[in-house]
């Protein structure tokens, strides 16, 4: 997982509350996709790594898959969502791979961050139509991630993604990789908006006291995340399966609160208030299917080395 630990640690002691008969639990933060490859050179070496539960990123699946290091879990999801607790509430059904291959347990919803001490109120970024405006020419930062694809998966936005993404390099963009180092440079006024910002990197800073503002233009954006896959290795394959589906139904409301990462459209959530009424853009199964053809089609448009 990418949490951290203060994060995880409350979380974790909630399922084992929940779950008595898990007597121990030990987390180990990953936040790269070089972590994630290093697990699957060692299980392909015969070492399989001491992580029985983890998440891999979805850059990464298609190397996985190849392996054979994702399997069919045990019990389908389509099956244990029916005998759930009648006090858990039912998973959206876009939450769980067509394939029967995972569950997602979090929303990662995306939109703008911008310095609100250098940008006065009255002239405070609305939406996406800012980001390629000239007076912020060469003061804006994005992300080289494809954070965005969702946009370039709905039929809905396509057209207008692709040609406000050519605006964007025309605007002269400041091309990073790091989400949350990007909020960061944006707090230090290195630069007066983040063009992409994943809710869950910005809103810990601003509790912290950064001079930063996230929004949520309309339409904005929210992948289907947190896929919990169960591993080649995993010594816990019900275990993992019993910790994602509580994940993705039981736990929401203290996701959101300790994490920033719930589902946009669970009802008394921060996130559920700032973006009810606006359009989103959903990255589902289907949509992560064709990740890596956006990816592609994504890094041409901004010019990154090596694009095809």
């Amino acid at each position: 997982m990418t949490w951290t630990n203060p994060q995880a640690k409350p979380v974790l002691e909630e399922f084992r509350k929940d779950f008595p008969f898990v007597k121990e639990v030990t987390y180990t933060r990953l936040r790269t996709v070089e972590q994630m490859q290093r697990m699957l050179m060692e299980s392909k070496t015969g070492r399989p790594p001491d992580i029985d539960v983890p998440f891999i990123s979805e850059e990464l699946w298609p190397d996985y898959l190849k392996e054979k290091m994702f399997l069919k879990p045990h019990f389908p999801y389509t099956q244990l969502v029916k005998s759930l607790p009648k006090d858990w509430p039912e998973p959206d059904p876009r939450t769980m791979d067509p394939q029967g291959l995972y569950i997602a347990s979090t929303g990662s919803a995306r939109g703008i961050a911008y310095n609100k001490n250098l940008i006065p109120a009255a002239q405070a970024p609305r939406g996406w139509e800012d980001c390629i405006d000239p007076k912020y020419r060469g003061k804006i930062i994005y992300d080289t991630r494809d954070r965005l694809l969702a946009f370039q998966h709905d039929p809905k936005t396509r057209e207008w993604f692709l040609k406000w993404l050519k605006g964007l390099v025309a605007n002269k963009v400041v091309l990073n990789r790091g989400m949350e180092e990007n909020l960061q440079k944006v707090a230090a006024g290195e630069f007066l908006i983040s063009c992409v910002a994943n809710y869950h990197n910005a809103m810990p800073l601003i509790d912290e006291g950064a001079p930063l503002v996230f929004l949520f233009p309309d339409p904005y954006t929210s992948d289907i995340a947190t896929e919990m896959h169960v591993l080649s290795w995993s010594k816990t394959p019900i275990t993992t399966q019993l910790f994602a589906l509580w994940l993705a139904t039981k736990a929401q409301p203290l996701i959101e609160k300790l994490t920033y990462r719930g589902f946009p459209w669970v009802p008394g959530t921060k996130k559920y208030s700032m973006t009810k009424g606006k359009t989103m853009a959903l990255c589902a199964a289907d949509c992560a299917a064709k990740a890596e053809q956006y990816d592609q089609e994504h890094a041409k448009i901004i010019g990154l080395p090596g694009a095809r």
